[in-house]
């Protein structure tokens, strides 16, 4: 497959990332008819209502069929329903994909809802917001922001180099790594931080919360993310996870044993490292133009 093939696209889910696409995939693949798909009628009227697609399905059936690039953009938690329904309407040799937030298990999932001959790469776009639903939905959402591919042994180059070619269209950098290397990056960097902003809050008295400065919000500000969602996220990724829950416990241990000795030294020492680390890594995002000056 070859991206000047790209006829038509089905974008199956229709919240923030799935209208986002759908959006942004008239911007810049204006050629190409846009199918969109979702199990709500809200929904599917709002994202016709925006233009987020050319044609609203009313089924998952009629939505895949006829496109040569399928991406999932609902809940990880759904994907064995949606493969195992859409699996026999699927054009041969088509290229199923995703924007889910961990990578083993819709892999293990397309391997075994899915015919033999479909191409299924995972793919992970760094890109939205603790809001939800199509209403918020814009063509830029995935400006300059990374995405994550990762393909397998079993992953066709042809079809690589087309999702890649899809996604530097939609002005994404990319980066690419095994699903099992994924899953531990992402349980570390971006699992973890929802984990320990929810234990935040709830290790909170709401009264004193009200006290609260700007570090305090800005800290928490990924706890108020979609419930459904993250429970989603937490509970596909969920070893890893909680190898990482383990790894932070370990560096609070020591924070606290310097408290609980006395020792300002230590603290010092917890603290220098810590500001250390992160402004290096503000500087090199900074190089990067990953931040705004």
């Amino acid at each position: 497959m070859k991206i000047q093939d790209l006829q038509q696209a089905t974008v199956v889910g229709l919240g923030l990332l799935g209208g986002s696409l759908g959006l942004a995939i008239s911007r810049h693949f204006p050629h190409v008819k846009r199918i969109g798909y979702s199990h709500r009628a809200v929904t599917r009227n709002k994202a016709a209502d925006i233009g987020a697609v050319d044609e609203i399905a009313d089924n998952l059936a009629q939505a895949v069929q006829g496109s040569q690039l399928i991406i999932l953009a609902s809940p990880i938690g759904v994907f064995p329903d949606l493969m195992t329904a859409m699996g026999p309407h699927l054009d041969a040799h088509c290229l199923v994909t995703d924007v889910g937030s961990t990578k083993m298990l819709p892999v293990r999932w397309a391997r075994k809802y899915l015919n033999k001959n479909i191409q299924f790469i995972g793919s992970h776009p760094m890109a939205g917001s603790e809001q939800r639903g199509v209403d918020f939905a814009r063509a830029d959402l995935f400006d300059d922001a990374y995405c994550i591919l990762t393909p397998t042994p079993r992953t066709s180059p042809s079809h690589l180099q087309c999702l890649r070619q899809f996604w530097q269209t939609l002005r994404m950098r990319l980066s690419t790594m095994a699903p099992a290397q994924h899953d531990r990056v992402l349980a570390r960097i971006s699992h973890l931080p929802h984990a320990l902003a929810a234990a935040l809050v709830c290790a909170s008295d709401p009264d004193e919360m009200l006290l609260c400065g700007k570090g305090f919000l800005d800290t928490t500000r990924i706890a108020s993310g979609p419930v459904s969602v993250w429970r989603d996220i937490l509970m596909t990724n969920a070893q890893h996870t909680a190898k990482a829950i383990a790894r932070l416990t370990r560096q609070l241990d020591k924070l606290q044993t310097a408290l609980e000795n006395d020792n300002p030294d230590a603290v010092v020492k917890i603290l220098s490292q810590a500001k250390e680390k992160r402004d290096d890594l503000v500087a090199k995002k900074l190089l990067r133009q990953d931040l705004p000056t």
